[in-house]
């Protein structure tokens, strides 16, 4: 069973935000009011419960995740098309602020005084979004280095999953959202209908690119580089939702997020990075600044429209 997982995470954080077939267009940059404009298109009356399911995985003799996969990790743009998510069906979108208060080592918006808007979409792997089943609980952000809503940048991109095979967390804000996550879950008697789905991903994004156990962050640290400098990433990251505001007991988790945003005025995640382990092997993490979301929907142009390319891992 520990095969079947390290076959999907092959293949999980790259098909997040996965589409068949489009083409790559020159990528320019986006303004984060003409992207957050289309997150909130076509706005949800009902919480759609989508299915993962293999055969949504191709179309005749059309292998969809591996378009999907290429697709991913050369395709830039943060808007496209109309299109199916083949894994992270089930997702909310959050709008805030990242900003980075303490000294660290490291460049572009991982340094100290960095500030910009962000757009983000939580979502959970597979098809369980409610308490009591397994969820993987996943957030991509898009990150804009500018507090302008309406002027044109390019963005950074990062992904962050708690555990590939999922845990019974309750809350999505007291998970351990990192670029490394774990693979194997909790026990499940729904874990060898799996299999198939972790084989078929699995072998697409090992096509698509390398080294899929850790999500690299160096977006972040080229994010707003100056000139002739030189850029210093972390290896990891994680965020974990702060302890001063309460967490919401609600079944669903994209009912989680939205009851959170409207009882406490926001969500609120610090943000950790580390480059080491310890003996035990342990990350040493330390705490350089916070994500906080004010702005929350759940949308059809959330689910299929939102893209985050996937930068391809460089040793």
């Amino acid at each position: 069973m520990k095969k079947v997982f390290k076959s999907l995470i092959l293949s999980t954080a790259l098909l997040q935000f996965s589409n068949p077939i489009l083409a790559q267009e020159a990528y320019n940059g986006s303004s984060f009011e003409e992207v957050w404009s289309v997150v909130e298109e076509k706005p949800y009356s009902y919480l759609p419960e989508k299915k993962v399911t293999f055969s949504s995985f191709f179309s005749g003799f059309t292998n969809l995740i591996k378009k999907s996969a290429k697709r991913t990790v050369e395709n830039k743009s943060d808007i496209l098309p109309y299109f199916d998510k083949l894994l992270h069906k089930n997702g909310t979108c959050m709008a805030g602020i990242w900003e980075i208060t303490k000294e660290n080592p490291y460049s572009g918006y991982f340094k100290k005084g960095s500030k910009g808007l962000i757009i983000a979409r939580a979502s959970t792997t597979l098809s369980n979004t409610k308490q009591g089943d397994l969820r993987g609980f996943g957030l991509a952000g898009k990150i804009f280095p500018t507090e302008d809503p309406y002027t044109t940048h390019k963005t950074a991109n990062f992904f962050l999953i708690d555990n590939l095979g999922g845990t019974y967390e309750t809350n999505f804000t007291r998970a351990n959202l990192t670029n490394e996550p774990g693979i194997l879950p909790s026990f499940s008697f729904s874990l060898p209908l799996l299999a198939p789905i972790a084989a078929a991903v699995g072998k697409a994004f090992g096509e698509a690119d390398k080294n899929p156990g850790i999500r690299q962050v160096y977006s972040i640290s080229n994010l707003g580089l100056q000139e002739n400098e030189v850029a210093t990433t972390p290896k990891y990251m994680k965020f974990i939702g702060v302890n001063e505001e309460d967490a919401v007991n609600e079944s669903d988790f994209r009912d989680e997020l939205k009851t959170h945003i409207d009882s406490n005025g926001q969500l609120s995640f610090n943000i950790f990075v580390a480059n080491e382990k310890d003996a035990n092997g342990n990350k040493v993490w330390s705490s350089i600044g916070k994500v906080s979301f004010d702005q929350i929907v759940s949308s059809t142009g959330c689910d299929h429209n939102l893209h985050f390319h996937h930068h391809k891992f460089r040793d």
